[in-house]
C-alpha cells in the first residue's frame, strides 16, 4: 500500500465560461462578474489531495480547504445571492477539475487510469475512515454524516488499462453533475433548464439561484 499527497491549483482559464454559464443557468449579463469571481478564486484556492494506492483500486481524498468555506460564509452573510451561487458553482467546478488531475497522477504513478468514481457516503464508513486516517494532515473530517470542509470529497476507483474506460460513465444514475466525463451526455429534464422561478417572497430568480433557495 502506497500513499501520496498533492497540492495543485486550478487555472481559471481552464474553465470555459460559455459552458459554465449554460451548465449552471447564469445569464450572459453575469459573465463579467463570473470571470472576476473565477479568477479571484483560482488565485486564492489550492486543491489538496491524497491518493491511497491499493492493489486493485485507489482511495482518493480532495478538498478546497477551510478558506473556501470561510469566504463562502462571508459572501452568504452579505446576502449577495448571485455571488454566493457563483462561488458554489466554481467550487464544484474546481473539484471536477481536481478529479481530472488526480486521474492523470494515478496514470503517472501506475501506468493505469482510474475507472468509475464511486463517491463514498454513510454506507461506506469503514472506507471513509481508512481514507481520512491515511491523510489526516489534510484536515478533512467526517462529522454528522458529511465531510468538512464542505467542498471535500472521498471516492474510490478501480484501475483501468485504457483511458477511454476512465472516469464516471453511469451518468444517468450519478448525482455528480459537474463531472468532466459527463460532457456530451443528454441531461434529463432538459425543458426545465431555463425556467424562471418565483420564490416565496414573490421575487423572480433564475433556475440555478432558485435551487439554492430551496424554493423549487
Amino acid at each position: 500500500m502506497k500513499q501520496k499527497q498533492y497540492t495543485f491549483s486550478v487555472e481559471s482559464d481552464s474553465i470555459q465560461m460559455d459552458k459554465f454559464i449554460k451548465r449552471y443557468h447564469f445569464d450572459e449579463k453575469d459573465k463579467e462578474l463570473l470571470c472576476a469571481t473565477g479568477h479571484f478564486l483560482a488565485e486564492m484556492i489550492s486543491v489538496e489531495a491524497g491518493i491511497l494506492y491499493l492493489e486493485e483500486k485507489t482511495v482518493c481524498v480532495a478538498t478546497l480547504g477551510s478558506r473556501f468555506d470561510r469566504m463562502s460564509d462571508v459572501v452568504a452573510e452579505s446576502e449577495h445571492l448571485l455571488l454566493a451561487y457563483s462561488m458554489e458553482c466554481f467550487g464544484m467546478e474546481f473539484l471536477s477539475k481536481a478529479y481530472e488531475k488526480m486521474n492523470e497522477m494515478v496514470f503517472q504513478e501506475t501506468g493505469k487510469w482510474m475507472g468509475e468514481y464511486i463517491f463514498l457516503g454513510e454506507e461506506n464508513l469503514e472506507e471513509i475512515r481508512e481514507g481520512l486516517d491515511a491523510f489526516s494532515n489534510l484536515s478533512v473530517t467526517w462529522k454528522n454524516g458529511m465531510l468538512r470542509p464542505l467542498k471535500s470529497v472521498i471516492f474510490t476507483a478501480k484501475y483501468k488499462e485504457k483511458r477511454e474506460d476512465s472516469g464516471c460513465h453511469n451518468c444517468e444514475q450519478c448525482n455528480n453533475v459537474t463531472c468532466s466525463f459527463r460532457e456530451g451526455v443528454q441531461k434529463k429534464n432538459q425543458k426545465n433548464r431555463n425556467v424562471l422561478a418565483l420564490n416565496k417572497s414573490g421575487k423572480v430568480y433564475s433556475y440555478g439561484i432558485s435551487r439554492i433557495l430551496g424554493d423549487v
